[in-house]
């Protein structure tokens, strides 16, 4: 894997799982009839919404700036692997060095055109924007789904966020891929990827600007939004999440739990709906239940490495040195690959005064480095 042009990805969502053991008895998928339901609105609201009342949205088609900006990249240069970094640097680079400066913005998912219109854009936005300049120009480019670890709240132990994350991917001659991201420094190659069509890439469009509408109060807009990207595609455990967390957010904890355990059922290991249902069942009073979830939650974070490296710095943080080096060897033994724990590793030896061992973990870094990004 090569690496591209540029600093500059917003990471967004950890799926990597060990083996699950499997869900109890009680944890049954629901029916049809429950998740037609659910699917309906009827139960949030007196008139439920229908297909209609959304907006249709052209993701990825190209205003007549675009074609021109893309087409100039084109005549510039003529291999693959030029076109696509010169491509990111005409959209990221500043007005200063030629380029678009493109702005990054958390919220506010908006189409490729409208994001190059405003040159304001998050990841999903950005990653439009770029396969569809790509491709345009006769690039092999497709959407990259990325898992990024969990980012772990120490205050009390168990909090965790879980974000989602795509950049772009180039495929080129004699099998080469091109990564293209906005915050690259953020990206790892080590992490689980995979390319996905554009009909899962719209369902994730829907999903942002369903949570969005949700945040600003339109929870009709944001049902709207999570129901259509369930029709693009049901498979994906997180569309069902979000729609269980925007029934219970307005009370309807029975569909909540129906959305759950549909999610569950296509993805045993997802975190966050089992912390979810955890939330959901102590809310209910039914504590048995929310204590086999959380102990799952539990038994999942302590055996991922991310956490441990988490765990390894915070420790180093405190200067407990040899609680740190230990936190870091089981993360170490867990995902191998990652340059960051070698990195971290020559901090903690560099503390203890032992520079041989600072050294070979330096070594180890770069080697990593050079294994997963070349």
């Amino acid at each position: 894997m090569r690496i591209p042009w540029a600093p500059a990805a917003f990471v967004l969502l950890l799926g990597a799982c060990s083996h699950m053991e499997p869900l109890p008895e009680w944890v049954q998928a629901p029916s049809s009839r429950d998740l037609e339901q659910v699917l309906s609105g009827e139960l949030l609201f007196d008139e439920p919404p229908a297909d209609n009342e959304l907006p249709p949205y052209d993701l990825m088609t190209l205003s007549p700036m675009m074609r021109v900006v893309a087409e100039e990249v084109a005549l510039q240069y003529r291999h693959p692997d030029q076109r696509a970094e010169a491509l990111h640097r005409a959209l990221l680079s500043s007005p200063m060095a030629g380029g678009l400066g493109m702005r990054y913005t958390a919220l506010n998912t908006t189409t490729a055109a409208r994001a190059f219109e405003r040159r304001e854009v998050n990841c999903l936005s950005f990653t439009l924007m770029y396969v569809a300049m790509a491709r345009h120009i006769g690039l092999n480019a497709e959407v990259n789904d990325v898992q990024v670890p969990p980012v772990w709240d120490f205050r009390d132990g168990e909090s965790f966020l879980l974000f989602r994350h795509v950049n772009a991917k180039v495929m080129l001659p004699r099998s080469e891929e091109l990564v293209i991201d906005l915050e690259m420094e953020r990206y790892s190659p080590v992490y689980e990827q995979k390319v996905i069509g554009d009909r899962v890439v719209a369902a994730q469009f829907y999903n942002n600007l369903g949570m969005e509408r949700v945040a600003a109060g339109d929870r009709r807009q944001g049902f709207l939004h999570l129901r259509r990207a369930l029709q693009l595609d049901d498979r994906q455990s997180y569309l069902w999440n979000n729609l269980g967390t925007l029934y219970k957010r307005m009370g309807v904890n029975g569909a909540a739990e129906v959305a759950y355990r549909q999610g569950l059922t296509l993805a045993p290991g997802d975190l966050s709906l089992m912390s979810n249902l955890a939330s959901l069942y102590e809310a209910e009073g039914e504590t048995d239940k929310a204590a086999y979830f959380l102990e799952r939650v539990r038994k999942h974070r302590n055996s991922n490495p991310y956490y441990l490296y988490s765990l390894a710095r915070e420790q180093l943080a405190n200067g407990d040195l040899a609680q740190a080096e230990r936190y870091l060897e089981q993360a170490i033994a867990r995902q191998a690959e990652e340059p960051r724990f070698y990195a971290l590793a020559a901090e903690i030896y560099d503390q203890r005064a032992l520079p041989e061992k600072a050294e070979l973990m330096r070594r180890k870094a770069e080697s990593r480095r050079e294994e997963v990004y070349l």
